[in-house]
C-alpha cells in the first residue's frame, strides 16, 4: 500500500534525523584518538542543529538522544563513555542532551510559524486571484450592460424614426412620444398629446379598459389593431404593440393605411 504524501513527508523526516545521528557519531568515532573526551560530542551540535532545522521537534530529538547516547555508551578510547567518567564528562553530556532538546524546540517553532507564514501567504494570493478574476467578471459585465444599454438606445431610435412611440400610465395619462405620434395623431404638438389621456384616444373607451386589463409584467401584446380618432375626429386604425414596464404603459404604433401618417 503506497504512503501518502504526509506520511512519505514524515518518514523522511525521521529517516534524516537518523542518517545525522549515525554520521555525527562516526564523525566522533574517527576523531576519538586525537581529541579530548570532552569534544567528543562537538560533531553531534550540527547534526542536531541540521535535523531540527529540517524536521522539527521530534527529528530534532530523535538525533539529540541517539547521538548522545551512542557516545554515551561506546567505548571510546583513550577513556570510557562519559557516563562513567568524570563529573565534567556528565556535565557535558547532559548540556548537550539540553542544548539538543532546546534547540529541537525552538526550530520547531520557527517551522511553525514559517508554515503558518506560507499558509497565510497562499491564503492571500488565492484572495487576490479571486479578487482579479471578480473585478475582470465585473468589467466585462459592465461593458456587456453597456453595450446593451447602446443597443437598446439605437433600437428605441430606429423604432422611434419608423413608428409613433408613446408611454402611458396605468389611468392612461400620457406621459411621453415622440414627433410621429404626435404626427399620426394629426396633433399640432406633443404638449398637445401630453395633455390627453389614452382612452380619449379610443372610438370605443371600453377597448382601451379591455386592453390595459390583460397588460402584466412580462406579457407583450404584438400587431394588435386599434381603432383610434385624430385629434379632427377622423377614425384611424393603427398597429399595436403593447407592454407594462416599471409601472407604465409602453406602446409602438403604426397607421394601418400608410395615408393614415399624412
Amino acid at each position: 500500500m503506497a504512503f501518502r504524501p504526509a506520511s512519505q513527508w514524515l518518514l523522511s523526516r525521521y529517516a534524516l534525523a537518523v542518517t545525522l545521528a549515525v554520521l555525527a557519531v562516526l564523525a566522533s568515532v574517527e576523531l576519538a584518538p586525537r581529541w579530548n573526551p570532552r569534544h567528543l560530542l562537538w560533531p553531534c551540535y550540527p547534526a542536531v542543529m541540521l535535523s531540527a532545522w529540517f524536521g522539527g521537534f521530534g527529528p530534532g530529538l530523535v538525533t539529540t538522544l541517539l547521538s548522545g547516547l551512542a557516545i554515551a555508551y561506546l567505548d571510546l578510547p583513550p577513556t570510557h563513555s562519559p557516563m562513567t567518567g568524570d563529573l565534567g564528562d556528565l556535565m557535558g553530556f547532559v548540556l548537550f542532551v539540553s542544548v539538543g532538546v532546546l534547540l529541537s524546540g525552538l526550530n520547531a517553532q520557527l517551522l511553525d510559524a514559517r508554515r503558518s507564514v506560507e499558509a497565510v501567504t497562499r491564503q492571500l494570493e488565492r484572495e487576490a486571484d479571486e479578487r482579479k478574476t471578480v473585478e475582470a467578471v465585473a468589467a466585462k459585465l459592465v461593458t456587456f450592460v453597456d453595450e446593451l444599454q447602446a443597443s437598446v438606445e439605437r433600437y428605441r431610435e430606429q423604432v422611434g424614426s419608423l413608428a409613433g412611440v408613446f408611454r402611458a400610465r396605468r389611468d392612461g395619462r400620457i406621459v411621453e412620444c415622440n414627433d410621429l405620434f404626435v404626427r399620426l395623431l394629426g396633433a399640432s404638438s406633443a404638449r398637445q398629446i401630453l395633455a390627453m389621456n389614452m382612452k380619449d384616444l379610443f372610438l370605443d373607451q371600453a377597448h382601451w379598459q379591455e386592453l390595459a386589463g390583460t397588460l402584466t409584467p412580462g406579457v407583450v401584446v404584438s400587431n394588435r389593431e386599434l381603432r383610434w380618432r385624430r385629434d379632427d375626429g377622423a377614425p384611424l386604425r393603427v398597429l399595436a404593440t403593447l407592454r407594462e414596464a416599471d409601472g407604465f404603459l409602453e406602446g409602438v404604433a403604426i397607421a394601418a393605411v400608410a395615408s393614415d401618417l399624412v
